[in-house]
């Protein structure tokens, strides 16, 4: 319970709003497709995903505080082949 935590060990019971955004485009040339895309485009990410992370065996030990995004923004670029 983080009630009872000590201060390092609590989170506040609610986040400020964020937008979790992607995207991704494709342009197709004959059996071909290259697309790129961005995931996490805001860049949001909840920097305090399970508290006392470094001690997982200790009494402060909580992993139900991980309720946003875990990775920062991701860009990537792609190639697919349709094969007949």
């Amino acid at each position: 319970m983080t009630c009872c935590n000590p201060p390092e060990y609590q989170q506040p019971n609610e986040s400020e709003p964020y937008n979790f955004i992607n995207t991704q485009f494709t342009y197709t040339i004959k059996n071909t497709d290259i697309y790129i895309g961005c995931e996490n485009i805001t860049n949001f990410r909840n920097e305090k995903q399970i508290i006392s992370w470094d001690n997982p065996f200790g009494q402060y030990f909580d992993t139900s505080t991980a309720w946003g995004p875990t990775k920062d923004r991701e860009v990537y670029l792609g190639l697919r082949l349709k094969l007949k």
